[in-house]
């Protein structure tokens, strides 16, 4: 890259996330390298998010949808709306523990011409100490599964989460975006999976310091979702026989010693966040606990089992589609959404 401190457009997608955005911009304006813009697209929140952060935040570029329009719609609008050569995506409830952040990730990009994309989100311990980077692996029969990486060295990665992922906007446009289909879940392991089959080069940094804090009711909710996208993205991607491997895929999933130390966690712990640190508590024992422990267990199960019934559907729509590029961010339209304006300038 030969400009040494490119404008780096950082896009936040969000819906009624208002105290993790002023946590998250908080961090960002915090930052040591300051060339940057930050655009925040929100999916027409109701609690205030966009008038509480344009006011609190005047430089942020805020945009409002009339509708929720799904994360792939509002994050491809980020990119059209931004003037940035690098795109800076990080998910609303993110915050960097360290000022140095994007100082790091632009002297990366800078200085080593072989990285196009670079991210990745911290694991922590107990003590709250960064013990190493959450890595995606994702397998030949198109499955995925996530470990923790304790190497602290940079590495290539063939997928990684838009939860912090500096990109070259090149490169978002030459791959035409995020694909609407999801609405929310895997678009970003579509979106990078696309992006290396291209030839381009994404790196996991090593001792990252970008925090991600998860929505326990938000992940409950959408299971289903979650499953009936990760068949859509397989047969997409892959070979569409490794469909029907996946009913045996799930059963020896949820068989496995990962999944009934899932449980044994869901039973026995819980975690708080307080001052941006998590915090691993212990859980009483209770008969409700197993109980809803169970609830989440069987929700899990039947999502797998009601996904399947997609398997047709998305067999046709890949057949139909086989031959048809889609260039997603050519359909984003600019009277979806409101530029919102410091109130004094209205």
């Amino acid at each position: 890259m030969k400009n040494n401190q490119p404008l780096v457009s950082i896009i936040i997608v969000s819906l009624n996330r208002k105290s993790d955005l002023s946590n998250c911009i908080e961090s960002l304006n915090s930052q040591t390298y300051k060339n940057y813009e930050i655009l925040l697209i929100d999916n027409n929140s109701e609690d205030g998010s966009t008038e509480f952060i344009k006011s609190k935040f005047p430089n942020t570029k805020v945009y409002k949808t009339f509708k929720n329009l799904g994360t792939s719609y509002t994050r491809n609008a980020g990119v059209k709306f931004s003037k940035g050569e690098l795109i800076w995506f990080l998910d609303s409830d993110v915050y960097l523990k360290d000022d140095n952040v994007l100082f790091n990730l632009i002297e990366k990009f800078t200085s080593e011409n072989e990285i196009d994309g670079i991210g990745g989100e911290a694991i922590l311990n107990d003590k709250d100490e960064i013990i190493g980077t959450k890595k995606l692996i994702l397998y030949p029969n198109g499955m995925t599964k996530g470990y923790l990486d304790t190497s602290n060295q940079k590495s290539k990665v063939k997928i990684i989460t838009t939860c912090n992922l500096l990109i070259k906007k090149k490169i978002i446009e030459d791959v035409g975006g995020f694909d609407h289909f999801y609405f929310f879940y895997l678009e970003d392991i579509d979106l990078t999976f696309r992006i290396y089959k291209k030839g381009y080069k994404i790196y996991l940094m090593e001792k990252c310091p970008v925090i991600h804090y998860f929505s326990k009711t938000a992940r409950l909710k959408n299971h289903f979702i979650a499953k009936r996208n990760r068949i859509y993205f397989i047969i997409k991607n892959f070979n569409i026989f490794n469909i029907f491997i996946l009913p045996f895929y799930d059963l020896f999933y949820i068989l496995s010693l990962d999944n009934l130390k899932r449980i044994f966690r869901k039973i026995f712990q819980d975690y708080k966040i307080e001052n941006h640190n998590i915090k691993i508590l212990p859980k009483k024992f209770s008969f409700i606990n197993i109980l809803y422990t169970l609830k989440i267990t069987t929700i899990i199960i039947l999502s797998m089992i009601f996904s399947y019934l997609y398997i047709p559907y998305f067999l046709i729509k890949h057949i139909m589609q086989k031959n048809i590029k889609i260039n997603f961010l050519e359909l984003i339209k600019k009277e979806d959404f409101i530029l919102i304006k410091n109130k004094n300038n209205s």
